[in-house]
């Protein structure tokens, strides 16, 4: 098993779970493999109708990237993990199943793009969603703390800098372009009623309900017939109608 995943299947639902609460599930590149490979296995697993991604602990689903991991990156490494992250986002959208991610405390930067590659996200009541990554080279106050007045190593000496696992492309589809472009110009993490609002997530549970409400609406999904699920999923995404299902 990766470090700081988890992946348990049980009852035609895989659980993979982010397991780092002490980092806030943040990302490393040993993670982002080993998604990659639980998407492969459970893709061709008949036993799995439906994936839910959610991060271990009360405080956050994922934070994005490890900052031990960022701090060590070169030029050329940079363009590298924005290339990991966008691969491994794109194989989980393009999963056959159904997945949602469920999102418990801070899904923010890399941790959100992560959420926005699923199909659809639930989250707790105690949620707070956000691209922040363009506050990270802003002036002060706007900046964020353990900034400190820093200058963000990801801002290049000419030219500019933007989020990079594919949330560009999946927010504006997710919550609408005038939406996306307030969030991703201020930076600013919603919290759960306003995620709700604007569409960014489907339902928000009470933290002290999260965990059965979740299970719940993953049971139902993973009681359906997988072909059905597969087949819905596929025409949805690609925008199809069923016009003359094969008779029986």
């Amino acid at each position: 098993m990766t470090e700081g995943l988890d992946v348990v299947v049980k009852d035609r639902v895989c659980w993979i779970t982010l397991d780092r609460p002490k980092k806030l599930n943040s990302l490393t590149p040993e993670m982002m493999h080993g998604l990659r490979k639980v998407f492969t296995d459970i893709d061709d697993d008949p036993e799995v109708c439906v994936a839910v991604l959610q991060g271990a602990g009360e405080k956050g689903f994922c934070a994005g990237m490890d900052l031990d991991w960022s701090e060590s990156l070169t030029k050329a490494d940079r363009i590298e993990q924005g290339r990991l992250g966008e691969k491994t986002f794109a194989m989980m959208e393009r999963l056959s199943i159904p997945v949602f991610a469920a999102v418990r405390g801070y899904a923010v930067g890399g941790g959100l793009e992560l959420a926005l590659a699923a199909d659809f996200i639930v989250c707790a009541d105690n949620a707070k969603m956000g691209l922040v990554e363009i506050t990270l080279s802003a002036r002060p106050p706007h900046q964020p703390k353990f900034m400190d007045g820093k200058e963000d190593p990801d801002q290049p000496e000419v030219g500019g800098s933007a989020p990079g696992w594919g949330g560009l492309k999946r927010l504006p589809a997710r919550v609408g372009m005038a939406r996306a472009k307030e969030m991703l110009f201020t930076g600013v993490t919603l919290d759960a009623q306003r995620a709700l609002q604007i569409g960014l997530v489907n339902d928000v549970f009470p933290t002290d309900e999260f965990d059965e409400k979740v299970a719940a609406l993953a049971e139902r999904i993973g009681a359906m017939n997988r072909y059905n699920l597969r087949l819905v999923k596929e025409l949805v995404t690609a925008g199809y109608d069923w016009i003359e299902p094969h008779p029986s």
